[in-house]
């Protein structure tokens, strides 16, 4: 009995011990709030078909080929009058044709001299502000994916439009207007969803978040931004410093 007293006693004043020195522990550190940011990966779409590669090119080539000599040809004069002006033309657009699949020569008999046909000429692939390097342009590139980067005024720094998340607002809302508050409202612009595509942390934690512009165009409507271009993801990776280029590359379409 003696000893169960005596331990009892040692546990008794180790717990008040414990209890003394928690009293004196130095309060944990409350660490700092986090600050968040959305960033708008802004898309235009290509509105040309791209150029085929060579490859494709020599396949459709050789598919044409194989359908020009496989075909069965065409009855001419069921469709035509003898000599008609209409005849001589498609004579010449049938010699046109067996010369890209067989070779200038083919066939018998030469081209047929005829007033050229007034025609409307397709607008070249190549716009005017591909010949004057206007980057701040939508119709520059038109095969390929552009995305808008703003230049900030605090140093130089180009950035995808970016902008701190101060309300209460969703980050998918936050996106949509720091879009309308950095690059004005003259942009019809749509957020495709309310997740974000990426992550990256930098003094902020910034989620990205993809959009497309359907009409408009910029009017920087922010005095933290000098200038907006619209890029290909190689201009991008040329403009922008090589952290935060490792952090976007793998959102921007190769194409």
């Amino acid at each position: 009995m003696a000893s169960l007293a005596s331990s009892s006693k040692s546990a008794s004043r180790s717990l008040k011990a414990s209890t003394v020195r928690r009293c004196f522990a130095t309060e944990a550190p409350i660490p700092p709030k986090t600050r968040l940011s959305t960033a708008v990966v802004l898309n235009r779409s290509p509105i040309l078909t791209p150029n085929p590669s060579s490859f494709e090119t020599a396949y459709h080539n050789y598919q044409y080929k194989i359908m020009r000599a496989l075909s069965t040809p065409f009855p001419q004069h069921f469709y035509f009058a003898k000599g008609a002006a209409l005849q001589q033309r498609f004579y010449n657009e049938e010699k046109d044709r067996d010369a890209k699949s067989f070779g200038v020569g083919f066939g018998k008999g030469g081209r047929l001299r005829l007033p050229p046909l007034p025609y409307d000429k397709p607008m070249p692939r190549e716009s005017e502000a591909d010949r004057t390097g206007d980057v701040q342009s939508l119709d520059r590139k038109g095969d390929r994916n552009l995305y808008l980067v703003l230049k900030k005024v605090k140093g130089d720094a180009w950035r995808l439009p970016q902008s701190s998340v101060t309300s209460e607002d969703a980050l998918h809302v936050a996106a949509r207007k720091s879009i309308a508050a950095q690059c004005g409202e003259a942009m019809d612009t749509w957020v495709v969803g309310r997740q974000p595509i990426g992550f990256l942390e930098e003094e902020e934690n910034v989620f990205f978040f993809k959009a497309h512009i359907l009409a408009g165009q910029v009017s920087l409507n922010s005095s933290d931004v000098s200038d907006f271009a619209w890029l290909t993801k190689e201009e991008i990776g040329d403009r922008v410093d090589a952290a935060y280029w490792s952090g976007i590359k793998d959102m921007l379409a190769d194409s």
